[in-house]
């Protein structure tokens, strides 16, 4: 799990570097399990501030759509993350497979569905009904890998 790393040292000049012992987390903490578990709570976050900003679009309540704003760039950017702790944990870091591209394309109109929303209020239950489709059609992508 964990392992002490003697030699770790900072400086660029030989013999005059400063050497101290530094504890190193090597897999309990940034496993696969780990980035999956961050990766499926985010998208979590992400509909559930999705949803409120649907319910909240006509409604004059900034404290609260303010709230799920903040909400919903949260969880873009750890489901971003995690996203690729998990790319890179498959060891599919340096070719990306299409199924990850189309996938990262469901959560890039999922980041931007928020501005119909403000634009045009009257939407929010039409997109509020695709969303969870988007939703669904990037977790088929990621069970399956079909490309």
């Amino acid at each position: 799990m964990f392992h002490l790393e003697s030699n770790f040292s900072v400086g660029g000049k030989t013999g005059n570097e400063w050497r101290f012992p530094a504890l190193v987390c090597v897999e309990a903490f940034m496993s696969y399990e780990f980035y999956k578990i961050l990766h499926v709570f985010a998208a979590l976050l992400l509909f559930t501030s999705l949803g409120t900003i649907a319910v909240a679009a006509g409604s004059e309540k900034p404290q609260l759509r303010r709230l799920a704003s903040i909400a919903h760039g949260i969880a873009l950017a750890v489901i971003f993350i995690a996203g690729f702790g998990l790319l890179a944990r498959l060891g599919m870091f340096g070719s990306i497979p299409v199924w990850a591209w189309l996938k990262m394309g469901l959560w890039l109109i999922l980041a931007g569905i928020v501005i119909p929303l403000r634009r045009k209020p009257e939407l929010a239950t039409a997109l509020w009904l695709v969303m969870p489709f988007l939703g669904g059609m990037a977790a088929w992508l990621a069970i399956s890998k079909p490309f």
